[in-house]
């Protein structure tokens, strides 16, 4: 297990932070953490955002081994809660059917419209990078993207992630964030407000 002090917490951390924002702020986008992810032997991807972003105060659900599970929660010192309770959710399976993310997006905190904010944002193993080749090509639109939308290359569980958020319908500003981590290191975000063409 790397020690907490491995990664510069105030450099690194800074900078996934900035990385993380970058990518929502322009999504669908692709932005690299591996200079950071690099720092954590084994789970680094998942690591890297997850100290960066996690605290006592921050719940977690986390689907992989229980190893990893263990080390974000020695690292950041945030509780392992249900799905339902979760800030953070973290889907290390790479694969899942369509009626599996149909039930992690019924049962997530997805906020209200006092406070919207109180949802919870999804980190997704997407697959594609250096891994599994692409299988669909998308249009979206909504803020962040240039007026005449960006296209985007997904894997078949990137692309079933994004079904099953436009079916479940959420009503702005209700809703949750997805990121996917992909095999290279490197992130794609869809904020609520992204749409899918």
């Amino acid at each position: 297990m790397k020690n907490k002090h491995d990664f510069d917490m105030v450099h690194g951390a800074q900078e996934v932070f900035r990385i993380l924002l970058e990518a929502l702020a322009n999504p669908g986008r692709v932005l690299s953490i591996r200079p950071y992810a690099g720092q954590f032997a084994g789970q680094g991807r998942w690591l890297a955002p997850a100290v960066t972003l996690l605290d006592q105060g921050t719940g977690f659900y986390w689907d992989g081994d229980t190893e990893t599970g263990e080390e974000i929660r020695f690292l950041t010192g945030a509780p392992r809660v249900s799905l339902e309770e979760a800030d953070f959710v973290f889907v290390s399976r790479r694969t899942l059917a369509l009626d599996e993310t149909r039930l992690f997006l019924a049962r997530v905190k997805q906020g209200t419209h006092p406070d919207p904010h109180k949802s919870a944002l999804f980190f997704i193993a997407g697959g594609t990078g250096d891994g599994e080749q692409p299988t669909e090509t998308v249009s979206l639109k909504g803020p962040g993207i240039p007026p005449e939308g960006r296209t985007i290359h997904l894997s078949s569980g990137e692309a079933a992630w994004c079904r099953a958020r436009n079916e479940r319908g959420f009503e702005y500003p209700c809703g949750v964030e997805l990121v996917f981590f992909r095999d290279d290191d490197s992130i794609l975000a869809l904020t609520r407000k992204t749409e899918f063409l």
